[in-house]
């Protein structure tokens, strides 16, 4: 055992002193300064002292992880007996966040673990059952006499308690965070479906995230997965894409497709595939020719003259036909439209792909010259010509049109007699 004279005992308590009220001055201060530079949010846990690590290696942010046991926190292997004397350290680590699933919890100094030197050690948060959610910061500090006073809280064999002193090796204030959720479902949809195609796209969707309140995080979206699958057959037109695509398969009438789309996230949560199938429509029935009950009108009205032009028209005039009906389970429109009109007018006189004339006293397009009469009359007739087009029900809207050929719908005919004008020669007295 040393021994030291009064005088000298006396001259080192009063240095002591007088050290250890300068110190803690400066101790004081120093937590404050330093809380911003580790830029937490809930402050520093009480008699936290940094003057042990090695500034400015203090902080970490560690790279987001998709582990919520953290086992790649680089402090879980630096916990060791460190000093000789007094022959341990005690390790303690203070967390704040979601690191036991409670969204802002505090866990105050936990004792990790003594240590005697020269021991080593490993922990992480599977030890103590926990796991992080979303985001939580972590303190790693020893507690060790010899030292304390070098925060200016107690020196080796004070009864005043050290600080938390912070790790020498590695990171003791540490920002973590955790993402183990998958993004939100991408809902794929059948945006056309033609007579012999289906096409299928779906919206971007975001990324979930993990933890709750001030402590989730969410890592954000990576990419899409996609494919197609005709009759159940092997996946076609796979793809990883960062934003929706727009995916087209060609089928027949029979064949039917499904597209499947997986969303993930940036450190791989995946969704499960979500999918939607669907069939092509196919042509639908041929409705009955429309019934258009107009007829034929003329000017100068029966009877005509031959050697005199005749204007004809349909009145009223033909309009659009639209037609439902459902086949095979699938909804269809099919529509009619006039388009020209095909003229006899009895005496082998005709005219394709006429107008329908304009009614007396408009100037008619369809105009005849008989050239000798019939006190019978002619047989004056037309059929109007339609264009078809159709339409089915997909997603709730009419999708189409698509050409369906051409119908003709006869109009109510006409007899026409026709004079022959005599001239006559008049004496006037």
């Amino acid at each position: 055992m040393e021994i030291v004279n009064g005088s000298a005992a006396r001259a080192l308590r009063l240095l002591a002193a007088l050290s250890a009220t300068l110190m803690a001055a400066l101790g004081s201060a120093i937590p404050q300064v330093l809380a911003a530079q580790w830029g937490s949010s809930y402050g520093d846990p009480p008699g936290f002292c940094a003057a042990q690590s090695r500034l400015p290696s203090t902080y970490l942010a560690l790279p987001p992880t998709n582990d919520p046991l953290v086992g790649n926190n680089p402090e879980q292997d630096t916990f060791f007996g460190y000093h000789a004397n007094p022959g341990y350290d005690n390790w303690y680590g203070s967390w704040y966040g979601d690191f036991r699933g409670q969204p802002g919890d505090s866990s105050g100094w936990q004792l990790i673990r003594s240590v005697d030197y020269p021991e080593h050690w490993h922990w992480n948060f599977a030890d103590w059952s926990w796991s992080v959610h979303g985001h939580a910061k972590q303190y790693i500090a020893y507690y060790n006499w010899t030292f304390g006073g070098q925060c200016g809280m107690g020196w080796y064999g004070s009864p005043s308690p050290a600080p938390f002193m912070a790790d020498v090796d590695g990171y003791p204030v540490m920002d973590i965070y955790v993402d183990t959720a998958p993004p939100f479902d991408p809902q794929p949809r059948v945006v056309f479906a033609g007579p012999a195609a289906l096409t299928f796209s779906w919206d971007p969707v975001e990324d979930r995230g993990d933890g709750a309140g001030v402590d989730y995080f969410a890592v954000g979206m990576d990419h899409y997965t996609s494919w197609l699958s005709v009759d159940g057959a092997t996946a076609v037109q796979r793809s990883d894409s960062p934003a929706p695509l727009v995916l087209t398969a060609s089928l027949s009438p029979a064949q039917t497709a499904c597209v499947f789309v997986v969303a993930t996230d940036k450190l791989g949560n995946s969704t499960r595939p979500q999918s939607v199938c669907g069939r092509p429509a196919g042509i639908p029935p041929i409705p009955a020719p429309p019934a258009y009950r107009g007829a034929v009108e003329v000017n100068p009205s029966a009877p005509g003259l031959a050697g005199l032009p005749a204007w004809f028209w349909l009145e009223p005039a033909p309009g659009p036909v639209t037609v439902q009906e459902s086949a095979g389970g699938v909804q269809y429109l099919v529509t009619a439209t006039p388009q020209a009109a095909d003229w006899a007018f009895g005496d082998g006189g005709s005219l394709a792909n006429g107008g329908f004339g304009s009614a007396y006293p408009e100037p008619s397009t369809v105009r005849h010259v008989y050239g000798a009469a019939s006190r019978d009359g002619y047989q004056v007739s037309s059929e109007v010509r339609y264009s078809l087009a159709w339409w089915f029900k997909s997603g709730g809207q009419w999708v189409g049109g698509y050409p369906l050929g051409f119908q003709s719908a006869p109009a109510g005919g006409l007899i026409y007699p026709v004079r022959q004008a005599q001239p006559e020669l008049e004496m006037v007295p």
